[in-house]
């Protein structure tokens, strides 16, 4: 059995799935089997992808009856159930790995029994294209840097709970732990799938954030994120907020309930500020301030 089992999803990757399957080809780590799951492509990323298979007996590839578009959460929840190894990785159609990704983040969690999952920084990824303008950006989930967070901090940590970013899925994650909690939330499609693991692992286990980039989080026009629409990430946003209520109800912690409170309002002003013209938007942002929400909480 491999000890590490690598999913990849993608939709319509054609220019860009050769070079992620070759960072998982090209990790220091070999010990790994590699799940290509198609989400319903029409473009030569199917038949890419089926070649690359055919060439390496550690890569399959799958897709959903019908070749059916199921949406990432689903995607790649059907991946992992296609595997076998203690560790789950994720990649998508898009994004690069570091050579050493998969062996350090092994280490780690090898190396701390209880946790329950690793986290590397993010870094998204505009210099793949010399035509860019744009500087490549750092940042560390949760603002946190070579710690272990114990259940719940890493979730007030990031949002909507915290002011952190959540990050993408560069993570290893114990296969127990996964099935433990339910995998990925199968009612988000491409916006806060990611963020539904990771909210589940933080508020429940112990988990380890590295300083450390492992992956390069392409950015271009084609991906899920360029082409959200603000209202479509408010929809989304409000879908995703309502979920992750019934889970903290669940969990009857204190601290985790009042911040999902606060979190709960800043959403409503920030609906309310998109709806006002911009030269009333800084009066309302005071008189919001100035009012008696219950626990102290200042929007913003």
């Amino acid at each position: 059995m491999p000890l590490v089992a690598v999913v990849l999803t993608f939709l319509n990757e054609e220019r860009f799935l050769e070079e992620a399957v070759r960072s998982v080809l090209d990790q220091t780590l070999t010990d790994w089997e590699l799940v290509l799951v198609d989400d319903g492509s029409t473009d030569r990323s199917t038949a890419i992808a089926r070649d690359l298979a055919a060439q390496n007996n550690r890569i399959r590839y799958i897709d959903h009856p019908r070749h059916e578009n199921r949406g990432t959460s689903v995607s790649r929840n059907l991946g992992v159930a296609r595997t076998t190894a203690p560790y789950i990785a994720f990649i998508d159609g898009d994004d690069v790995w570091m050579p050493g990704k998969l062996a350090e983040q092994v280490e780690l969690l090898e190396s701390m029994p209880d946790v329950a999952m690793v986290n590397g920084a993010g870094r998204y990824w505009w210099s793949w294209d010399p035509a860019s303008t744009r500087a490549d950006q750092t940042y560390l989930i949760g603002g946190a840097a070579d710690r272990r967070l114990d259940p719940p901090e890493g979730a007030l940590a990031v949002r909507p709970l915290g002011r952190e970013a959540t990050g993408t899925v560069d993570l290893l994650v114990r296969r127990s732990v996964f099935e433990a909690v339910g995998g990925f939330e199968e009612r988000f499609r491409g916006m806060y799938d990611d963020q539904t693991l990771y909210l589940k692992v933080f508020l429940r286990y112990p988990v380890y954030i590295s300083s450390r980039v492992w992956l390069l989080y392409r950015q271009h026009d084609a991906s899920c994120r360029a082409h959200s629409s603000p209202i479509d990430t408010m929809r989304v946003h409000r879908v995703f907020l309502d979920w992750l209520k019934d889970d903290i109800e669940r969990l009857g912690d204190a601290r985790v309930s009042a911040a999902f409170r606060h979190a709960r309002r800043r959403r409503q002003y920030q609906a309310l500020k998109a709806r006002v013209p911009d030269r009333f938007k800084n009066p309302v942002k005071r008189a919001l301030r100035r009012a008696p929400f219950q626990d102290s909480v200042t929007p913003g």
